[in-house]
């Protein structure tokens, strides 16, 4: 395992996994990636400061070697927040994912006697996994221009307000009904446009979580639709007009009709 570097701060992770398993990650079976904090690769899964681990116990950092706390099963570190993605390489293939949510949990547990360490299940320190969960970062992604009406949307104004104030890092989660969903697949980009009010355009963007799905109409009418499920992030604070404005949309294509359509690619 190695680390990626852009302009010093490390960025990526790079695996050697099995092709199987990029395999999975593409296709949406795998979306979960383990990996156990060692003395190879905690400096670059651990926040850093000054070269120093910072606990979250602490007020203070402090550096430890090789020695990985318990702390009553709770994990004491912080993931380094410069970590976007994990690449994933096998033989001659590789995938690019980008890291959505981290959760941890202890692993094998030791003591430590003298230099060396012993397995023993009451052990004060430990081996930490750290559960990625991660989506595929598309070398040719389409794009899909979501379309948001407040007035009518099962997605209200209030709905938005609670999506921006529970989000975790840095995004928020729904799901969409999408109108021309024949190619599209999860890793795409979407851009959310809200429509027909005095604060129209583009609003937030992300990446598809999954492959088009069948699901009842959010409308409440007895059609299926096809829904996917979106990773939102970039968002405009309720109530501001987009920075990326309908106005400005207009100006620069003004060949497209951004005001009316379904979702679309």
């Amino acid at each position: 395992m190695k680390s990626e570097k852009d302009n010093k701060e490390k960025i990526a992770f790079t695996i050697e996994v099995e092709k199987e398993v990029i395999e999975d990650v593409r296709k949406g079976n795998i979306r979960q990636l383990v990996l156990g904090i060692d003395d190879d690769n905690y400096r670059q899964i651990l926040e850093n400061y000054n070269g120093h681990l910072i606990l979250c116990v602490e007020e203070l950092p402090n550096t430890y070697h090789g020695c990985y706390f318990y702390n009553n099963g709770v994990f004491p570190y912080i993931i380094n927040s410069q970590l976007e993605y994990l690449v994933l390489t096998a033989d001659d293939d590789h995938c690019i994912t980008k890291i959505l949510d981290t959760e941890t949990e202890p692993g094998i547990r030791f003591r430590f006697q003298g230099h060396e360490s012993v397995e023993d299940p009451n052990g004060d320190s430990c081996i930490w996994k750290v559960d990625f969960e991660v989506v595929p970062v598309l070398e040719e992604p389409r794009t899909y221009l979501m379309r948001w009406n407040p007035a009518i949307s099962s997605f209200t104004e209030e709905d938005y307000e609670a999506a921006l104030e529970n989000m975790k890092n840095g995004m928020f989660r729904m799901n969409w009904s999408i109108h021309e969903w024949e190619e599209a697949r999860r890793g795409d980009i979407f851009y959310m446009m809200r429509v027909d009010d005095d604060k129209a355009g583009i609003v937030f963007s992300g990446l598809l979580l999954s492959d088009p799905y069948v699901s009842d109409d959010w409308a409440g009418s007895s059609k299926r639709r096809l829904y996917v499920d979106l990773a939102c992030m970039n968002p405009v604070e309720p109530g501001e007009v987009p920075h990326v404005s309908l106005e400005k949309l207009m100006t620069a294509i003004p060949d497209f009709d951004w005001q009316k359509g379904h979702s679309r690619s």
